[in-house]
């Protein structure tokens, strides 16, 4: 008896903990700030001209990651969102946090910066130019309810990185928010 108690609750254990597991995952709904900053502004990528035409912030609950990505095609949804970022050409991709939260109106802290070319060719690996530190970040509304709208501020300081080719970044964005289950 005392063996089918226990095995019953440790049943009840492990099916209780996937359930909470879930539900911490989820980035929290909510509202804040309101901007009406509209997508605006571009930089250089590998010493190529580049403008930013989409913009989408993905959270991602598989890996607890907060990621805004600034494209140059338009347009892009949440179900064509994988498609884009996989598309030959320039990317700019900016891992915000790993919590769900976020500041309104004051810069995140430390955000890092991924400056990605992809090229046709799928046998070449996609060249990545990085930058940790630097970067500054504010967002100026958030909204993560389905077809949420977050918009902000982007900034990278203009400068040749280590693979001797021009990076930097200025301006705003109104990005597309989508929560991913991947």
């Amino acid at each position: 008896m005392r063996r089918v108690v226990l095995s019953l609750v440790v049943v009840f254990l492990a099916m209780a903990v996937p359930v909470s597991a879930r539900v911490e995952k989820t980035f929290p709904r909510e509202r804040l700030g309101s901007s009406l900053l509209v997508i605006s502004g571009g930089g250089v990528v590998a010493g190529d001209r580049y403008v930013t035409r989409a913009a989408v912030i993905a959270w991602s609950r598989k890996w607890n990651t907060l990621t805004l990505y600034l494209l140059w095609r338009k347009p892009v949804t949440c179900a064509t969102f994988f498609h884009a970022i996989n598309m030959p050409g320039h990317l700019i991709q900016v891992h915000v946090t790993s919590v769900p939260r976020v500041h309104v109106r004051r810069p995140m802290a430390d955000p890092q910066v991924g400056f990605l070319t992809i090229y046709r060719n799928r046998s070449r690996a996609p060249h990545v130019a990085g930058l940790k530190h630097g970067a500054q970040l504010t967002f100026q509304s958030v909204n993560t309810y389905p077809g949420g709208i977050w918009r902000g501020v982007f900034k990278v300081p203009t400068r040749i990185y280590g693979d001797g080719k021009l990076y930097g970044y200025n301006g705003t964005f109104a990005a597309k928010w989508c929560q991913l289950s991947k």
